[in-house]
């Protein structure tokens, strides 16, 4: 099979063929290898191999796909120009959000008092801010004697107060102070913004900021602030390593979200890793798309506007039909790059061909075979995909002509 996409590879990747025949056979074999391929897993091999590259391949696309799409959108922020009333509108809005983070500060503090003894566990509600569960388990607090004790998570503050009566596994508990047992002794009392109040806040304090921050820059050197943050996302993006970017959405960036929405969105770890390098690889490909969109004469742009086209019809119908044509090629790298890092994405235990072929090594203890196989597979998926890119890039260039 390696050989016959190699070869195929090669009649398309070189210049046309002069004769049809040859040419009709290149397609004719190469579709038979891919409806080869494709029945030999739909039929015949292991199901967890099949689904590891099935796995490889969507994650691949879809990837891709996202990637495209931001790239789109960051590199026409980047183009973005000021107007008069630009950096006016982007100050009061920065000011607007910091006026809004002040609003959610101001919210009145909630009033938590620690009540009982220690000789049994302490009953804590759930949904307490961690910080404060921290001081209560290692003694931490104001009067604690730094002593780490065990804690008990109680579903409602009623569930918490019924354990702390009974006292059978629970002798003190930290509930609001309106609703302690007011023969119970106080231990310790802490005033605390709620989270509901303080997430919103501190998001929209960091909105701000960070607005007012490229506001400054914009007016500093005449540019547009989304401008600048597309510019500063890029040069971010592509200064972290692709790994660290998968661990960072995969792990802390989603839990993050998990918390905030109370566990309403809690993505798999495949829509995870899709997202980790749809992310990294937008800013390579808003690059890309920056260089094809400025390689377009300006002449042609000053000739669309004059004919009375708007900016978007001019985007549309002058800009990027020419700018593709342009960037097929080391948009087609890309791909071909996003392809082979979705091997990364098994650090997030997405059961991909590597993920697949690690397994298999464990059980049956073999150490050459399974990532000899994973490195053909590879190289056979690149392959296949040069060469359907290269056949792309010819038809598109045969109909710019």
């Amino acid at each position: 099979v390696l050989s016959g996409v190699l070869v195929a590879a090669g009649l398309l990747a070189g210049p046309a063929p002069r004769d049809r025949r040859r040419a009709s056979f290149a397609f004719g074999a190469l579709a038979v290898l891919n409806l080869a391929g494709l029945g030999y897993l739909l039929l015949i091999a292991h199901a967890g191999f099949a689904s590891g590259l099935m796995v490889t391949l969507r994650a691949g696309v879809f990837a891709y796909a996202g990637a495209a799409v931001l790239g789109l959108v960051w590199a026409g922020l980047r183009l973005l120009r000021p107007k008069r009333w630009t950096l006016a509108l982007h100050a009061g809005a920065s000011l607007t959000l910091v006026a809004a983070s002040m609003f959610f500060f101001l919210q009145p503090h909630e009033t938590f008092v620690l009540v009982g003894s220690f000789e049994k566990d302490v009953a804590i509600v759930k949904g307490t801010p961690q910080t404060l569960v921290d001081a209560v388990r290692f003694g931490e607090y104001e009067g604690g004697d730094g002593k780490t004790v065990k804690t008990r998570s109680t579903a409602t503050v009623d569930e918490a107060l019924q354990a702390l009566v009974a006292r059978e596994r629970v002798s003190a508990a930290f509930v609001p102070l309106a609703l302690a047992p007011a023969d119970a002794p106080v231990v310790w009392r802490v005033a605390f913004l709620p989270d509901r109040y303080k997430l919103p806040g501190f998001s929209l304090a960091i909105l701000g900021v960070f607005l007012a921050i490229l506001t400054f820059g914009a007016f500093i050197h005449g540019r547009h602030p989304l401008a600048v943050g597309s510019e500063f996302f890029i040069d971010v993006a592509r200064g972290i390593p692709m790994l660290v970017i998968i661990l960072y959405v995969g792990f802390p960036l989603s839990g993050a979200v998990k918390d905030a929405t109370s566990e309403g969105i809690n993505l798999p770890n495949m829509t995870r890793g899709i997202i980790a390098l749809a992310l990294g690889y937008s800013a390579y490909l808003a690059e890309i798309f920056r260089a094809g969109i400025e390689a377009v004469p300006r002449g042609q742009l000053e000739a669309a506007r004059s004919l009375g086209l708007r900016n978007w019809q001019v985007a549309r119908l002058v800009v990027l039909p020419q700018a593709l044509r342009i960037v097929i090629p080391p948009l087609a790298n890309e791909f071909i790059a996003i392809l082979k890092d979705t091997s990364l994405l098994s650090i997030l235990s997405v059961r991909d061909m590597l993920q697949r072929m690690r397994e298999f090594q464990s059980a049956y203890f073999l150490v050459f075979p399974p990532y000899n196989t994973v490195a053909i597979l590879y190289i056979v998926l690149t392959l296949s995909a040069a060469s359907m890119l290269k056949w792309v890039e010819r038809r598109y260039e045969a109909r710019s002509h």
